[in-house]
């Protein structure tokens, strides 16, 4: 008979295997020479998230972290776990969306922040978060410059500072990729031990901490241009009748319930994040998923997760995404026409010959 002991065992295997196998294809892609924007590249991107977000899932269904416990308590088999959403903000950014372009950088700002605001909480860094924005604050930020201009001190002692943080962060990072290069020839040891496994993890953390402080700062100069390009836009151009567009991307964090989404939360109050109690309700109501019982375990949203992956995002429906991305006229048209089609021809309105 099936102890819970084993049942979790097993559960914890199949998380690891999930993770590992995330990990490896987001390192090929960080490595590929094929252009970002690209049908093939943009599935795997995708594809790469989608198992990221159901370990997510997982890690919170198992309820891994908590606000009040020490890193040292964490076991060495869990560590690689902190990496889950800095990883999903990294693949965010590849999305190739230019409508909505600025929702994913809100996106990925909610990871990243995540990411930097966990690991400083359980004492793995002790960096200097940046300062978090609002996207309303960044639409507005053109329209609240009301003040005075900073003086040429000012400017010159932001800019010196700014400059000085890259270079600390470059050394940094350059002392941490050399020591990942030394840890990552030990991982290949049969013989690893656990101390060595845990430093490893625990290196590529603090690597991946100078990344999201670096893609942080980028995406918010980012974010300031897009919301100026879409005020113009909306200043200078009529709205479209029914545009197409594809589904918006959601953030989901390490967070069980709602009570540990308002601690570990990053999402802005426009940008809600979801839970895994949030995650299943949204599968079986959208009929993805059959409805499970209340003693459902880890397993079988690996199972499912599994039996999803391999059956969405076809490079058709990548085809269709880069052609409103880069707002394919005949397309655009197409879906006109067929949602005015729509409008004038219920469904259940075809032939209805010999019919009562």
């Amino acid at each position: 008979m099936e102890t819970s002991e084993n049942k979790s065992s097993e559960n914890d295997t199949n998380l690891s295997s999930l993770f590992d196998t995330a990990l490896e294809l987001f390192n090929s892609l960080e490595k590929t020479d094929e252009a970002t924007n690209t049908p093939e590249v943009q599935v795997q991107v995708k594809r790469c998230m989608k198992m990221l977000e159901d370990a997510t899932n997982l890690v919170s269904m198992a309820d891994m972290f908590s606000a009040n416990e020490d890193f040292d308590e964490i076991p060495t088999e869990n560590v690689k776990y902190f990496l889950l959403p800095a990883l999903l903000g990294s693949l965010s950014t590849k999305l190739c969306d230019r409508a909505h372009r600025l929702h994913y950088v809100n996106v990925s700002e909610v990871y990243f922040y995540d990411f930097l605001e966990r690991v400083k909480a359980y004492g793995i860094t002790d960096v200097e978060i940046p300062k978090r924005k609002n996207p309303e604050e960044t639409a507005a930020a053109g329209e609240t410059s009301s003040g005075p201009p900073p003086s040429n001190t000012k400017m010159i002692e932001d800019m010196v500072n700014t400059r000085g943080g890259k270079l600390k962060r470059f050394r940094d990072q350059k002392e941490l990729q050399e020591q990942l290069e030394i840890l990552k020839k030990s991982m290949d040891n049969p013989n690893l031990d656990d101390e060595t496994i845990r430093k490893y993890f625990v290196t590529l953390i603090k690597s991946y901490v100078m990344k999201a402080i670096d893609e942080i700062n980028s995406l918010s100069q980012e974010k300031e241009i897009l919301a100026f390009m879409e005020k113009r836009k909306d200043e200078g151009e009529e709205p479209r009748k029914k545009d197409y567009h594809p589904p918006k991307l959601r953030p989901i964090i390490i967070t069980k319930n709602d009570v540990q989404k308002k601690v570990f939360g990053a999402g802005y109050p426009s940008l809600p994040v979801m839970t895994v109690e949030e995650f299943y309700e949204k599968k079986i109501a959208d009929g993805e998923w059959s409805a499970a019982g209340a003693g459902a375990s880890a397993k079988s949203l690996q199972d499912m997760a599994n039996n999803q992956n391999s059956s969405q995002d076809t490079p058709e429906d990548l085809e269709k995404e880069a052609k409103v991305e880069r707002d394919d006229e005949e397309f655009l048209q197409q879906q006109r026409a067929m949602d005015e089609y729509k409008d004038t021809h219920k469904r259940g309105w075809g032939n209805r010959h010999n019919r009562s």
